[in-house]
């Protein structure tokens, strides 16, 4: 089966990073962008506006609950799947981990996301093939997502036998006519969910609709954005230890050096 996975991230200057993305069949989401842009339209968002967290405010907040409420009632009849990392970015572990290099760490977390949700789909549908959407932005070194696609192909065929599982890694802009709408969903759940990690809720400086949007968020998950959930929750969130995957590494290395 054919599946799109939409990604985005938050938290980018703050102790706590989040990436996160939502994955539907692409047979679903001709329909579901339709009903996603007319469901804006109905709010009074213009077809170009850009919805996110940070624009959560006392005005738009019974806009915004009704836009993530649609998404809730898709998550729940299994029509797509959400699925969050949040990491410590303040952590030595952090630092080694991207070799110094923090947009080389940024996207070794998304790696792992990336990896994570493709194989889970690889194990339950025979025959997948994934579409890599994310959040467009600029980087310093400009070949981030072919090299992001080769090693995902790569690290999927050494663990399930499995090439070529991933098309295509692809940037898309979050605003604009050509906006990838889940974009601004997946910018709303995972702020949320930073909102909560890095320690605004019940802080004086916190906004009080963005503190009712998290209530009301977590309500509609079925969990506090302060806990991680079970591996196979449709609601994903997982803390991601980057100290843990270094070591599994490092052990991986030292059983392939033994076998040559």
């Amino acid at each position: 089966m054919k599946f799109n996975l939409i990604c985005d991230e938050s938290g980018t200057g703050e102790r706590y990073l989040v990436v996160g993305g939502l994955t539907l069949p692409r047979t679903n989401y001709g329909a579901l962008s339709a009903q996603l842009a007319a469901l804006k339209k109905a709010e009074g968002f213009q077809a170009a506006g850009e919805f996110k967290w940070g624009k959560v405010s006392k005005a738009y907040l019974p806009r915004y609950q009704q836009l993530l409420e649609w998404f809730f009632h898709h998550l729940k009849a299994n029509h797509l799947r959400f699925r969050a990392h949040v990491v410590d970015t303040s952590a030595h572990a952090y630092r080694r981990y991207g070799d110094g290099d923090k947009e080389k760490a940024f996207y070794k977390v998304y790696y792992h996301l990336l990896f994570q949700s493709v194989r889970r789909l690889a194990l339950e549908e025979e025959g997948s093939n994934i579409l890599i959407l994310l959040d467009d932005k600029t980087n310093r070194y400009p070949f981030r997502l072919p090299v992001l696609k080769i090693a995902l192909n790569a690290g999927l065929k050494r663990q399930l036998g499995q090439g070529d599982l991933v098309a295509s890694v692809e940037p898309r802009p979050s605003s604009g006519l050509g906006a990838e709408p889940f974009i601004q969903i997946a910018d709303v759940l995972i702020g949320a969910i930073g909102y909560v990690r890095n320690g605004h809720i019940g802080k004086l400086h916190a906004s009080p609709a963005k503190v009712e949007m998290v209530k009301f968020l977590e309500g509609l998950a079925g969990t506090g954005f302060a806990f991680d959930t079970a591996a196979r929750a449709p609601f994903n969130l997982w803390t991601f230890d980057v100290a843990v995957a270094m070591e599994r590494k490092a052990s991986h290395q030292k059983k392939n050096r033994s076998k040559t």
